[in-house]
């Protein structure tokens, strides 16, 4: 019995196991699809067109399809033989990119290290949406290779505490291991050797055996002798195979919060057989090492009012009030990376990373590399938000001004399985780099908002339980990929960020895995990271008094509340 997908010109066939959903038989044929609902059928993003053949959808209906759209996650095929045809907005983006710029690498950290000649490190950031790598050569500090990729665990589901619960199951927690070690890091680690040994040997047809999916011996990651990981609590648990269950309950307590030292292969990772694995500690079950790392990275002070806010799936917030630090976590979701949204992508060639709604309701649309459009980053669509907010085209509860839409051309109305949602055409299908046009929906915006309004209660919150408003905050340090490629202005204006003067702001990037970096070289650091994680007093915030009223007030654009962000509602 064979299955045959394909997509973009490329095409594979895998057998067709009997009780096995098209979404799990297309990732096994190469092609991962695009799950934001953790496979629970709640979503399109896997939507696949099926060929000929006989189909399960579902529990009970089966069809002999003509060609016809179905959600991969609950649909089975019956026949001996199918095929079935996966749009490009389905597929996973799993594309590599250049890693985030990072943050203050410290002076002198490799220095003193003779003993490490010839061997490597990589460091590691764990993330919920994207994990980010750099290889490094521990004897200088050098930075040899850099890399990023999907965390392929978004497969199963996007968001922390979907992957908390699918851990319920013991076997989940295995496949989510697999997922982060085999599927994802594995192939990154052979990325980067094959990115150094390119870089030594630019002419030799044999560097091509270092990105081999990170099997086999590679003379390059035979060097490697430290590895060191960075990332939420979950994150952590799960790429060491440890349960993160108990997070997910009363009294969010972790398995753990100091992590044992491994072996690479003891964790899977046998490309790497000459190296130890460490872990950034955590301070509690959703504030994990990579808010440990943006700490140490970031050098809060103890002179004044200071407020640290990774931006991210799993949005965390640190308080330093002269020194006396409060940390929590707010569930952003993954909307900020793109996930979730209907042309959502990580950055990579020709996904959009600027949109401007003009006065005359013309868009500009720039893309990564200037190649047609396939996609909307993150950004980008806060972009587009604020931009529409100043010119009208965007209510204060994320509708579209349908008057102004229509005439303008870029109005779309679609029918997703009986619910209507409409759309702004940001680029027609003539000009993309799809089969379609590239749109962003009122459902999208809705999710952004969802976002943001998470973040900016967690911000409101924790400096109410210090005793402070956003007005008294001396600097505001922002961390994460998604922070660094954030336009400071545009944030402000939908109300994910503190109405204060751009000169209190301060962009770290990606302090985790500049943490990471850092806790390669001397052991300083390392010590240094296992203090700042018994620092801080953990807040919960669904104990607080504020955090719900403080979340349905910034559902809105930018607030319900005028008083929080006065100047903007007075342009607005």
């Amino acid at each position: 019995m064979s299955l045959v997908f394909y997509s973009n010109g490329q095409r594979a066939a895998v057998e067709n196991r009997r009780g096995a959903a098209l979404a799990e038989l297309a990732a096994e044929a190469g092609f991962p699809l695009n799950m934001q609902c953790g496979g629970k059928g709640a979503c399109k993003g896997c939507l696949v067109r099926l060929g000929a053949g006989t189909y399960r959808i579902g529990e009970t209906k089966t069809v002999v399809t003509d060609p016809l759209e179905a959600r991969a996650c609950k649909t089975f095929a019956l026949s001996d033989e199918a095929a079935v045809e996966i749009p490009a907005r389905s597929l996973l983006k799993i594309g590599t990119c250049s890693c985030a710029d990072f943050y203050a690498t410290r002076k002198n950290l490799f220095q003193g290290l003779k003993n490490r000649a010839g061997e490597l490190g990589i460091a590691v950031d764990l993330g919920t949406t994207t994990v980010a790598a750099l290889l490094v050569d521990l004897a200088t500090g050098s930075i040899l290779a850099r890399e990023s990729a999907c965390n392929r665990q978004i497969e199963l589901a996007d968001n922390i505490a979907a992957r908390i619960a699918l851990c319920c199951e013991a076997e989940n927690v295995a496949r989510l291991r697999d997922l982060m070690i085999r599927d994802t890091l594995l192939p990154m680690f052979g990325n980067l050797a094959g990115q150094r040994f390119q870089a030594l040997e630019s002419n030799c047809v044999a560097a091509q055996c270092f990105a081999d999916q990170g099997q086999g011996a590679s003379p390059v990651l035979e060097r490697v002798t430290k590895i060191v990981f960075s990332g939420n609590t979950v994150m952590s648990h799960l790429a060491l195979g440890l349960s993160p269950l108990c997070i997910g309950t009363i009294p969010f307590e972790p398995l753990t919060k100091i992590y044992r030292e491994h072996s690479a292969p003891e964790l899977g990772l046998t490309a790497c057989p000459n190296a130890r694995v460490r872990t950034v500690p955590s301070i509690a079950g959703y504030v994990g090492g990579d808010i440990v790392s943006d700490l140490y990275i970031s050098e809060l002070t103890e002179d004044g009012l200071e407020l640290l806010v990774d931006i991210g799936t799993n949005g965390e917030i640190v308080v330093s009030d002269r020194g006396a630090l409060t940390a929590t976590a707010t569930a952003a979701g993954p909307a900020f990376e793109g996930a979730g949204l209907l042309h959502g992508a990580r950055a990579a060639d020709g996904v959009i990373e600027t949109i401007i709604c003009n006065p005359d309701d013309s868009i500009t649309a720039l893309t990564i590399g200037g190649s047609p459009a396939v996609g909307i980053c993150g950004s980008a669509a806060v972009d587009f938000i604020a931009s529409a907010l100043r010119s009208g085209l965007l209510s204060p509860m994320g509708r579209f001004d349908l008057d102004r839409l229509k005439p303008a051309g870029r109005f779309v109305d679609l029918d997703c399985h009986g619910i209507r949602v409409i759309a702004c055409m940001i680029v027609p299908r003539e000009e993309s780099g799809l089969d379609e046009a590239v749109l962003i929906t009122e459902f999208d915006i809705s999710q952004i908002m969802k976002a943001k309004a998470a973040v900016y209660a967690g911000i409101r919150t924790l400096l109410e339980q210090a005793g402070h408003v956003p007005r008294d905050l001396d600097r505001l340090v922002l961390a994460g990929g998604f922070a660094a490629h954030l336009k400071i202005e545009n944030a402000i204006t939908i109300g994910l960020l503190p109405e204060l003067p751009l000169t209190v702001y301060d962009v770290a990037g990606n302090g985790s895995l500049a943490g990471a970096y850092a806790a390669l070289g001397s052991s300083d650091v390392w010590t240094a990271l296992q203090t700042l994680s018994e620092a801080p007093r953990a807040c919960h915030l669904a104990e607080t008094a504020e955090f719900g009223d403080r979340f349905v007030d910034a559902l809105a654009l930018p607030n319900l509340d005028p008083d929080e962000f006065p100047k903007t509602m007075e342009l607005l």
